[in-house]
């Protein structure tokens, strides 16, 4: 046996190792959100602005969703039982179009989207999810631009339509 093949394989399957976590960060990157909304009564309304935000997440809805780069704005909804839920998008800044994306589960880019919506035009919606909801899921909703017009983010207003019922914590009868 070689001493050096040895070494030289056992430096390439370091090199791998560590070459696959690194890049591996890129694919699992975790979002930071703009708002948090629990299981509460509808509608609801989320007013942010995308520019500038979770440039780490270089895509999402199974890595088929690439956003241009001039931010991504995410929303979490924590869901009760039995959600049903639309959603729609509007934004008030010219130029920009937005990505209109849930997920549940997790908020990276390799999560399948249930709702995944781009018109080419200022308002998205209303969609509803394409898969059923787990009951007390965790969701995350993408608001991005995939085109490269300018300035490619904005401001935007999303609205939670339907039900996100409430989980029963305590009850009591006296």
């Amino acid at each position: 046996m070689d001493l050096g093949n040895e070494k030289m394989r056992a430096s390439t399957k370091v090199f791998v190792l560590l070459a696959g976590c690194a890049l591996s960060g890129i694919a699992f990157a975790q979002c930071t959100n703009d708002a948090i909304f629990n299981a509460q009564s509808t509608p609801i309304h989320a007013f942010g602005n995308t520019c500038g935000k979770n440039p780490a997440l270089t895509s999402f809805c199974s890595g088929t969703d690439i956003p241009n780069g001039a931010g991504t704005a995410v929303v979490q909804i924590n869901f009760g039982n039995n959600p049903a839920i639309q959603l729609e998008l509007v934004s008030s800044t010219s130029g920009f179009n937005p990505e209109l994306a849930l997920t549940t589960g997790s908020c990276t880019s390799l999560s399948i989207c249930t709702i995944d919506d781009n018109n080419g035009t200022q308002t998205v919606g209303p969609d509803s999810p394409v898969l059923p909801i787990a009951d007390g899921a965790t969701g995350y909703v993408f608001i991005s631009d995939l085109n490269t017009e300018t300035p490619g983010c904005g401001d935007y207003e999303l609205s939670i339509f339907g039900s996100l019922p409430v989980t029963l914590q305590d009850f009591s009868v006296r």
